[in-house]
């Protein structure tokens, strides 16, 4: 966990402040830890196991974007953790898994309290969701792409 990207840039002291404020939770296999829609202000991350993220399709079916295994790098519910807004996709424990979750108004309370380490970690945040937006924006071109050729071709 000291080796997550949240973490990493910070000290050995403010590591044992920021921890404080996440709670470590375990989840069983098959245990939905947000829904697709539902409202969070929570952010996560795996600490041990396997998570799905998944979407609905327009027919209410459910389909595994990708699955993350422990260690991970990622960071997720961290728009919600920021804007405390609808989920985006469902996260749902793969195997049974440990994670560390923190509330809106824990991380609030610990940028307000010790504003170097939430800058710090709100500038991991802020990569995160600018990673994530590329991603989405180079596979908005992909769609848009894959549109325009059955189109055309139509």
């Amino acid at each position: 966990m000291r080796e997550h990207p949240l973490f990493k840039t910070l000290d050995d002291k403010e590591y044992k402040i920021a921890v404080d404020f996440f709670i470590k939770r375990d989840v069983r296999e098959g245990e939905i830890i947000v829904k697709e829609g539902d409202f969070s202000q929570k952010a996560f991350l795996l600490l041990e196991g396997e998570i799905s993220v998944m979407k609905a399709t327009v027919y209410e079916d459910e389909y595994v974007i990708t699955n993350i295994k422990a260690p991970s790098d990622e960071l997720f519910g961290e728009v919600n953790l920021i804007d405390r807004g609808l989920v985006s996709s469902t996260i749902k424990a793969a195997k049974n898994s440990k994670i560390l979750e923190i509330d809106h108004n824990d991380f609030i309370s610990l940028v307000d309290t010790y504003p170097q380490i939430g800058s710090k970690m709100l500038w991991i945040i802020s990569y995160n969701l600018t990673k994530h937006l590329r991603r989405a924006d180079k596979d908005v071109i992909t769609l848009f792409n894959a549109l325009v050729e059955v189109v055309e071709n139509d």
